[in-house]
């Protein structure tokens, strides 16, 4: 059997929580209360969440004439804050190009051509975490080989942005 000595490890652990406790207890605020001016002013405007786009990867490179292509893209939200409204990633593949599916996330939605991918995301994205889309594609039998198919794009729309502006980035895909 062992025996402990009052001031031993349990005796510590329950004074350091209930310090802890008292130390979160004090920090709500009572009804009525008043913060300094200030105090949480980041957190009661409007979010500041950069999403870009930092990383296009088609799969394989260069894709065969005729044949399929997923389209990688990552989204990394450079912050500083959380985003809060919903931002949507819409893709617009290179010509010769056509999206079949099913795309990642599966909230992901072709238009009738299969040319413009329009990804809606929830608000949410931590600062400095990444979202993915995948686009599962086939490049046109008619496409020319040994080429560099380009004109496609991948826009970020975020309310959430301060600076306001649509980021669009340029990408393409080579044919074998």
């Amino acid at each position: 059997m062992v025996m402990s000595h009052p001031s031993g490890p349990r005796r510590r652990w329950a004074a350091l929580c209930t310090a802890l406790a008292a130390c979160a207890l004090s920090a709500i605020p009572t009804a009525g209360a008043t913060e300094p001016a200030g105090h949480h002013a980041a957190k009661q405007g409007p979010a500041h969440a950069r999403v870009r786009t930092v990383r296009i990867d088609p799969d394989p490179d260069p894709v065969p004439v005729g044949g399929n292509v997923t389209v990688r893209i990552l989204h990394a939200n450079q912050g500083p804050d959380a985003t809060v409204s919903p931002f949507t990633v819409t893709v617009v593949l290179p010509p010769y190009t056509t999206a079949t599916g099913p795309f990642f996330p599966t909230s992901c939605l072709a238009d009738p051509t299969g040319t413009t991918i329009t990804c809606p995301f929830p608000g949410g994205l931590p600062n400095q975490r990444t979202a993915e889309v995948l686009i599962p594609a086939q490049v046109a039998a008619t496409a020319p080989a040994h080429r560099k198919l380009g004109d496609g794009t991948v826009t970020v729309t975020n309310p959430d942005d301060p600076d306001a502006t649509v980021h669009a980035v340029n990408f393409a895909l080579r044919t074998a």
